[in-house]
């Protein structure tokens, strides 16, 4: 069993996928006000009702579809737990969120994954096929993907949809705020499809942890999962930072901006190659990754280095893009 690396805490911090900014201050002062006057000394609420109904509301979704926890990644290891027992196998792909394999081990099941390209794209049908050989019980997938931020579309969720209808279709949404096709309408169709999204990135909560799984079966699942998953001083920042969804807009689109923007000068490059983002990142590879993990560590920025020739680099602030732009600028055109 592996454990999960965590990320590097110093210089620039572009390699962990957060927003650059803290929350505005006017919303962290109602957060401060509302936590002054919770009771530290009783149990929090476990079933989370105001913040289900707030977050239902967003998602346009039953309050009784919703299920939170200590981000995102519990929810996963929830379903992973419940729905692999007695050696059974999830179907992934690869590269993937390296959490999943995590879990799995951690529960003694198996895992089978289907590698996709380079720009992290896959022949859905091909995928079916060889899930349906293998004759797997779970699937579980990033969308956008993390680390290459590629997306498959609304129609190739449902043909997946389609062809497993009797195991759980576990879409993992973490960077679905700044992509464009989610899977939220289709569990209304699909008994067995889920949803897990977090307040981690969009939002800028990384350091509450707080995240949800969507589904139709979390009023079978919810009696079962741990009480008091999030305490009373998680549960009250998100449901402010909830009530203010909407002044987040702009942040979102802003950062999408920035993304492409980096996106439209590296696309070209030779040395360098970059792939299409949905997600709040660019991934990329190089044959000549030491030379530009040094120049970025000269430059205090950290990024995130992966073992083969690939790289993922957050989208920061505009400052912090453009000193990234500038390092790539000059890596690509040295010696020329």
């Amino acid at each position: 069993m592996k454990g999960y690396q965590t990320h590097i805490h110093t210089g620039i911090l572009l390699n962990a996928n957060e927003t650059s900014q803290n929350v505005d201050d006017n919303i962290k002062q109602e957060i401060l006000d509302a936590i002054s006057n919770l009771p530290l000394n009783r149990y929090p609420d476990t079933t989370c009702q105001e913040l289900h109904s707030l977050y239902a509301d967003r998602m346009n979704v039953p309050a009784s579809w919703i299920l939170s926890g200590n981000g995102s990644d519990q929810m996963l290891e929830f379903l992973i737990q419940y729905y692999l027992q007695d050696n059974k196998t999830l179907y992934t792909l690869t590269p993937d969120f390296s959490m999943y394999d995590y879990y799995v081990d951690l529960n003694h099941s198996n895992i089978e994954k289907f590698e996709t390209e380079l720009d992290g794209s896959f022949d859905v049908d091909a995928f079916i096929s060889n899930g349906k050989e293998k004759k797997v019980d779970m699937i579980l997938f990033s969308n956008p993907n993390n680390p290459t931020g590629h997306a498959i579309t609304k129609k190739e969720m449902i043909q997946i949809c389609e062809a497993f209808p009797s195991i759980p279709v576990i879409f993992d949404e973490a960077y679905m705020e700044f992509g464009q096709e989610s899977a939220i309408d289709l569990l209304k169709v699909y008994p067995m499809a889920f949803v897990c999204r977090t307040l981690s990135k969009a939002y800028g909560l990384a350091g509450i942890r707080c995240g949800f799984m969507i589904s139709m079966q979390v009023e079978k699942l919810a009696p079962l999962f741990i009480p008091y998953a999030l305490s009373s001083v998680t549960q009250t920042i998100a449901s402010v930072v909830l009530k203010h969804a909407n002044e987040y807009k702009n942040a979102i689109q802003n950062v999408i901006a920035e993304r492409e923007r980096a996106y439209q000068e590296v696309k070209d490059y030779k040395k360098l190659t970059f792939y299409p983002s949905n997600a709040n990142f660019l991934y990329g590879r190089t044959d000549e990754k030491d030379t530009l993990m040094k120049m970025f560590e000269e430059k205090n920025i950290t990024i995130r280095n992966y073992a083969d020739n690939s790289f993922r680099i957050t989208i920061g602030s505009k400052e912090e893009n453009d000193m990234v732009l500038d390092v790539l600028r000059r890596f690509e055109y040295a010696n020329c």
